[in-house]
Parts: structure tokens; C-alpha cells; sequence
């Protein structure tokens, strides 16, 4: 699969999955501070293993790009950060075949959502 075809699959997948936002907030009970404390984790845990992914990639090293790329998708996925996790699951998939042919060009992809994401989890959650 071509890298313009890995990323067309991505373009319908929202930035953010309102539903998913929403019952992570019904399920706090108005807790504002359990919502608050999941998207603090979030937004430190996100540069940090975009950052594992890069140097991951850099040094060929397919089984920690793997294991970030899990990481990172749970964590996005937890959130309801569909189009992160959907590249993420997407760059784990290569991480696990030991076949990171692309792998840049969707992790560039992935850096450039992330901030998106990081903005409009903060124009419209918090």
C-alpha cells in the first residue's frame, strides 16, 4: 500500500470523537478535575512518545517503534483521538511486520495532528 493511500484512509476519521469525549465526561460525574487530570496525561504523554517513535524510526529499531506506537495509541485511543490512534494503529502494524517502508511520512502526518488535536481538545473540552 502506497503512502498517499495509507494517509487517504485517514481523512475521514475525526480529529476527535465527540461521543467518545462525551461519556468519558458523563462517566466523571462532573468531576471536572478527573477529565482535566486524563487530558494533563494526554498532553504529557503524547510528545513524549511521538518523540520514542521518531528516534524509534531513526535507529531502525521496529520493535520499540511498535511498542510506542501501541502506547500512543491507547492513550489517544482512551481519549477519543481517532485520527492519531487510526495512524498510530496503522504504524504499529509496520513496527510489528518489522516493515517501516513510510513509516516517516505517516509519523510527519501524525506530528502535525497531534497539535490539532492538542488545540481543539482545548477550545471545546476544557
Amino acid at each position: 500500500m502506497s503512502v498517499a493511500v495509507r494517509k487517504e484512509q485517514f481523512e475521514d476519521h475525526p480529529i476527535l470523537d465527540a461521543a467518545k469525549l462525551q461519556s468519558i465526561k458523563d462517566l466523571a460525574d462532573g468531576d471536572d478535575e478527573f477529565f482535566s487530570e486524563l487530558t494533563d496525561l494526554f498532553f504529557e504523554r503524547a510528545p513524549l512518545l511521538l518523540g520514542e517513535m521518531q528516534s524509534s524510526l531513526s535507529e531502525a529499531d521496529a520493535g520499540k517503534f511498535e511498542r510506542s506506537s501501541h502506547a500512543l495509541k491507547g492513550t489517544s485511543g482512551n481519549l477519543g483521538a481517532m485520527k492519531m490512534m487510526k495512524i498510530c494503529e496503522e504504524l504499529e502494524t509496520m513496527g510489528r511486520n518489522n516493515s517501516l517502508d513510510g513509516a516517516q511520512d505517516l509519523l510527519d502526518e501524525l506530528q502535525q495532528i497531534y497539535p490539532l488535536t492538542e488545540k481543539e481538545l482545548k477550545d471545546h473540552w476544557l
